[in-house]
């Protein structure tokens, strides 16, 4: 594009020199793009003169060549390059889609407002699902311990009805202990309700959470992809450490078997499976090192505990079972073998 300053001194030095006159050519040289001069000596079929071709010719050789043009339209074509094109108008606004432009804008914050309240109620909503399995866990946890508190004074009552003892002490005996099963059987009627009453609590949370978890999706969608929150990539999950524990049972654990309850046993090997899957820290089993030996006990019911040694490999070995009440006579005999 030609200076601004050159093209007006050298139009008007011509308007001096010849006393106001413009020539076509010199208009068309200095005011009219080189480009447009070459579209138009190219429609009409010219030569550019000095051996120019006519991509490469200059504009002071396009431009007396195009003002030699004496036939009208040719003429109103050459004069109609000093004319600037009028701009397009702009395209007439549709009244529809301006309408719905800004019915949306309006409607973009309350959407935002109510996404971030749904937001805000899905997250209680989760809280309350985690407290609720939580809750239900451990009602769960002092529900079993409850039953085999409750099997072992049962046993006991059995036991003292069975044994001979005096006549002014019986009845007491069995007096304390029936107020005892009855109080025990009642808490555990409180813990039965109050589990269900989780169970049903968690389902309705995990209802309204899926429905939350649907509503926001709908909300994220209508929002611009702008406007939409990026979702927080969740932490890895921690790595699972545990592994197995093989139990190895020993004839001395056999033996011990011998007089038990079926009840007792049957508790005694859950208690067993429950250690070697979940480890030492399942709540109920109480693991513990005795005596400052290798020997280990966990517990089976409240009256029973499973003696143990861990093992060079990692797996356990079962020694015996045994009332609580004799735990300082087991130890001794296990020290010795």
């Amino acid at each position: 594009m030609r200076d601004a300053a050159v093209v007006q001194k050298k139009l008007g030095e011509q308007v001096l020199a010849k006393g106001g006159d413009l020539p076509l050519a010199l208009l068309l040289e200095l005011l009219v793009p080189v480009r447009r001069l070459r579209d138009l000596a190219r429609d009409y079929g010219l030569s550019p003169k000095g051996g120019f071709r006519l991509d490469k010719a200059p504009a002071h050789v396009l431009a007396p060549l195009l003002a030699e043009q004496r036939e009208p339209e040719r003429v109103d074509a050459v004069v109609r390059l000093l004319v600037p094109a009028a701009p397009e108008p702009p395209p007439a606004a549709d009244p529809a889609v301006d309408a719905a432009a800004s019915e949306a804008a309006q409607l973009l914050p309350l959407r935002e407002a109510e996404l971030s309240r749904l937001r805000d109620e899905l997250e209680r909503a989760r809280e309350g699902a985690a407290r609720g399995l939580a809750r239900e866990t451990e009602q769960a946890r002092r529900l079993q311990q409850q039953e085999q508190e409750l099997l072992v004074l049962r046993a006991e009552r059995n036991r003292s009805a069975q044994a001979p003892v005096r006549a002014d002490a019986q009845p007491r005996s069995d007096k304390d202990l029936s107020r005892r099963v009855h109080d025990l059987e009642l808490e555990r009627d409180g813990f039965v309700d109050a589990d269900q009453a989780l169970r049903r609590q968690l389902a309705h949370n995990q209802t309204r959470l899926r429905e939350l978890e649907a509503e926001v999706q709908e909300l994220e969608a209508l929002l611009p992809k702008g406007k939409r929150r990026r979702k927080a990539q969740p932490p890895p999950p921690p790595p699972d450490d545990r592994r197995f524990l093989l139990p190895r049972f020993t004839q001395a654990f056999y033996k011990s078997l011998e007089g038990k309850e079926r009840r007792g046993v049957e508790r005694a090997i859950q208690a067993i499976l429950l250690f070697c899957t979940e480890g030492h820290g399942y709540p109920g089993l109480e693991v513990k090192q005795l005596g400052g030996q290798d020997t280990w006990s966990l517990r089976a019911s409240l009256g029973l505990r499973v003696y143990f040694r861990p093992g060079s490999d990692g797996d356990i070995e079962l020694l015996e079972l045994g009332d609580r009440e004799d735990q300082h006579t087991t130890l001794r005999r296990l020290k010795e073998r």
